[in-house]
């Protein structure tokens, strides 16, 4: 063998071990690809989980809207029986309160009432050092009048969260947007163990304000509630089966202040390269306005579970093994193909089981009809659409007459039940697909009709089929069954028409019907309102 064929044996050498090294390296590639596919796929999966999580606790506080929207005074034994009720089905609440706005001229009576339950309270602020002391005079307060447990919370009582500036501009955004708001994480005390709890406000309304000044005047207080970061998240990650995976909740909504909520680092640790290459970042859904985010990196152990060894194999091996290299890359390539097609199926399945939240929280628990939030985009919907199309719509009022009269007489869960058998009796008496029943709040519903020029028909039935119920209502000055009023009225919006008087026109209607002597159906004044 002369030298001119070993070096071109030398250089078919080389080049086969070149070859097979570059395939090797593709090949680790593409693994590496389709781990880094999988490895967001589980975070993602988590992080769904934690926010229906959230979605599920966030329900409890519209829950309890609903309840101080429907009675004229909560007590605290009914505040404390059913906050239980929800601190047993919900684990990772802490505490549920409520913080009613309280003037300065109604302090003390305010404090000798709530005194009768709990002897020492009145309403404090925390000084700088953490005690607790009398608050000074302030035109208005929210203090703390009712939490759920009060064992381990007896210091809230009659904290008064207008004492702290911050938490207060987060509740000021609450009331004057009609928003859900979490303030900034706080630790908890108690828990065995570092914990993060945040507490999520909702403003609670006397009546229906319609904008800031309303709200503002209008305000009845706030329903809180505190959540535990840690154990919402431990169950949320229960829920999914990836292992191996090193997590830490973030709050990014200061920008570049990130405060860490959570962490299942028992220790800190140093992250290796492979690690870090693999590291993903996954923000949530706004959480009250507040800005988090899952950052994830994943352990060696997961990585090495989805590793092979052929890569390296055909490396070592050399150029006569390219061919069953080749192969391996096409069933690599493969492999990520049936990974991303699994990826973009389950995330198509996550988007529905998103879709089907989404529907949930456009739903009344108690009724099962449309919410108000459902009825507003909607109303908002249909009332474009008749500007562009020149078309009329039409709007029902409905209020259940003497309602608390029944629930003082037959208590609040065969109020429920009237509720929901009068909801039922409505939607069944419309018939067009495209009418809308809701509940508007407490025990008033409204029903959309578009591109109608009658609704006083529909009024009358719906009328009729909810006196047709023969719902005993023994202390009715109306009648011996349950019976309703209702106000109606039509337009036919314009450019430059303004949706707000629409309703309010027919809520005149409503309340004529009601002055008139209920049971009733009362037309708003004119035919077709131009407003």
């Amino acid at each position: 063998m002369n030298i001119y064929s070993k070096y071109i044996i030398l250089l078919i050498v080389v080049a086969g071990l070149g070859f097979s090294g570059y395939l090797g390296q593709r090949f680790h590639e593409k693994e590496s690809a389709a781990i880094a596919t999988e490895f967001r796929k589980d975070v993602d999966d988590k992080a769904s989980a934690l926010e229906r999580e959230i979605l599920l606790n966030i329900e409890v506080l519209y829950a309890f809207r609903g309840l101080f929207d429907s009675s004229e005074h909560v007590t605290a034994k009914e505040f404390a029986r059913i906050a239980q009720s929800f601190i047993v089905r919900h684990q990772d609440i802490y505490a549920i309160e409520w913080a009613p706005r309280i003037t300065h001229q109604q302090r003390e009576p305010f404090e000798l009432t709530q005194q009768r339950l709990f002897t020492d309270f009145e309403i404090t602020q925390k000084l700088a050092s953490g005690m607790l002391v009398a608050e000074q005079q302030r035109s208005e307060y929210f203090p703390i009048a009712y939490v759920e447990p009060v064992a381990g919370n007896e210091f809230a009582l009659g904290y008064n969260l207008a004492s702290n500036s911050t938490r207060m501009a987060a509740l000021a955004v609450s009331r004057d947007l009609d928003l859900v708001v979490a303030s900034a994480s706080t630790p908890l005390l108690g828990q065995g163990r570092q914990q993060y709890g945040t507490l999520v406000s909702i403003p609670v309304y006397q009546g229906l304000p319609k904008n800031v000044i309303k709200r503002r005047e209008q305000i009845k207080g706030f329903v809180l509630l505190v959540l535990k970061v840690s154990d919402m998240f431990d169950r949320a990650v229960q829920r999914t089966a990836a292992k191996g995976i090193y997590f830490t909740l973030e709050d990014r909504t200061l920008g570049s202040e990130i405060e860490v909520l959570y962490s299942n680092q028992t220790i800190p640790m140093q992250f290796s390269v492979a690690q870090s290459d693999f590291s993903y970042t996954k923000p949530l859904a706004s959480v009250g306005r507040r800005n988090w985010s899952i950052n994830a990196i994943p352990s060696l152990g997961y990585i090495a579970e989805r590793r092979s060894m052929m890569p390296y194999l055909i490396t070592a091996i050399g150029w006569v093994f390219v061919l069953l290299g080749s192969a391996y890359v096409y069933a690599l390539l493969r492999r990520t193909t049936l990974i991303e097609e699994e990826v973009a199926q389950r995330t198509q399945a996550l988007e529905e089981a998103k879709l089907k939240l989404e529907q949930l929280s456009q739903t009344d628990a108690l009724t099962k009809i449309a919410n108000r939030r459902f009825f507003d985009e909607a109303f908002n919907h249909e009332w474009l659409r008749a500007v562009r199309q020149g078309s009329s719509l039409g709007l029902m009022m409905i209020d259940i007459d003497h309602f608390k009269l029944y629930n003082d007489t037959y208590g609040h869960q065969a109020g429920d039940e009237c509720l929901a058998a009068v909801a039922q009796a409505i939607e069944q008496t419309l018939n067009r697909k495209a009418d809308v029943v809701a509940r508007y709040g407490g025990e008033e519903f409204v029903v959309l009709l578009p591109d109608t020029k009658d609704c006083v028909v529909p009024a009358q039935r719906c009328l009729a089929n909810i006196e047709a119920l023969a719902i005993p209502h023994r202390a009715s000055p109306t009648s011996n069954y349950i019976t309703v009023s209702i106000g109606v009225s039509i337009a036919l919006p314009k450019q430059d028409s303004r949706s707000e008087a629409f309703i309010h026109q027919t809520d005149i209607a409503l309340y004529e019907a009601k002055r008139s002597g209920r049971n009733r159906v009362e037309i708003a004044d004119g035919a077709l309102l131009s407003l």
